[in-house]
């Protein structure tokens, strides 16, 4: 079993606390990761209005007690605090991910307003983020990004267009089971997908009967029972990196431990590449359990 750990990094706060705790974690255990993080305004706090908008969200914001995941400063940001940026604040943290063997790509530009508008933006809207986005990883690591990997699972045809002529070596928009090339409603695009395998954790907390304690193993069940030889496992700085650090690093130790085999999501994505039997499969918008919105799913 090989499992590659997808570390996205949605706000302020997540960047300054939760990258140093993974990295000090991923030394210690010896594995390499892959972390996409956004250049742009951490605006968390906007997401509020998707209660007006998003069916199950302020249940699903109860049910994982999000003010205590969070914390009341990343609630804040966009509305009564300030939006500072996120990557662009801690370029020092990207070179010392990329220095301790990790790969970095780019989690889009503005997290929010691509996850809560893309659906509605022109392509020059859509073209904006990701020249915002390469831009800030240019100026923090001196190269361009090889990798992207859309805010909340989300992209379109526009999104998909322009990943090809940005010419990313892969990208990581989807959920599904294994790396494929998208078609979305007739056309095919080139750049290849490594979906998330697995529910995060936050979408766990928002499951009937799961808890804080047996989240860890309900994930590790979801990886036993499945027939899949390779997981990519999306977390987040926010949540695994900061306010459930405790628990993920025991997990992370325990399946250590069980001998699978950690990886990255370009290792697979460059085998993937390799294999003429990749197949090519349509991307739609599917509602999981514990997400509140539609996510872009491998069909």
């Amino acid at each position: 079993m090989r499992l590659a750990l997808k570390v996205d990094v949605d706000t302020y706060e997540g960047m300054r606390d939760g990258l140093p705790n993974f990295f000090s974690l991923f030394k210690e255990l010896g594995i390499r990761a892959s972390f996409y993080i956004p250049f742009g305004p951490d605006a968390s706090g906007r997401a509020v209005f998707r209660v007006f908008k998003k069916k199950g969200f302020l249940k699903k914001m109860f049910r994982t007690n999000a003010l205590k995941l969070y914390g009341w400063k990343t609630m804040l940001r966009g509305t009564l605090l300030p939006s500072p940026l996120i990557g662009a604040s801690f370029p020092d943290l990207a070179r010392r991910g990329e220095a301790e063997g990790h790969e970095l790509g780019i989690h889009g530009y503005h997290h929010v307003e691509w996850q809560d508008h893309l659906p509605q933006m022109s392509e020059s809207q859509v073209r904006r983020h990701y020249c915002q986005g390469i831009s800030g990883f240019e100026k923090a690591l001196g190269k361009s990004p090889k990798s992207f990997a859309a805010p909340a699972w989300l992209c379109t045809k526009t999104s998909l267009k322009l990943l090809d002529e940005f010419g990313f070596d892969y990208a990581s928009d989807t959920r599904g089971r294994s790396p494929f090339y998208p078609m979305m409603r007739g056309i095919k695009f080139k750049t290849l997908q490594v979906p998330s395998t697995l529910p995060t954790m936050d979408e766990l907390l928002a499951w009937e009967g799961v808890n804080r304690q047996n989240a860890p193993m309900k994930l590790t069940d979801q990886i036993k029972k499945s027939n899949l030889e390779t997981h990519v496992h999306s977390i987040h700085t926010e949540v695994e990196g900061t306010a459930l650090f405790a628990d993920f690093s025991d997990w992370a130790r325990r399946l250590k431990s069980e001998g699978i085999e950690f990886t990255t999501v370009g290792k697979i994505a460059a085998e993937a590449r390799a294999n003429p039997k990749t197949p090519i499969c349509e991307v739609t918008l599917e509602n999981l359990p514990g997400r509140a919105g539609p996510l872009a799913c491998q069909n």
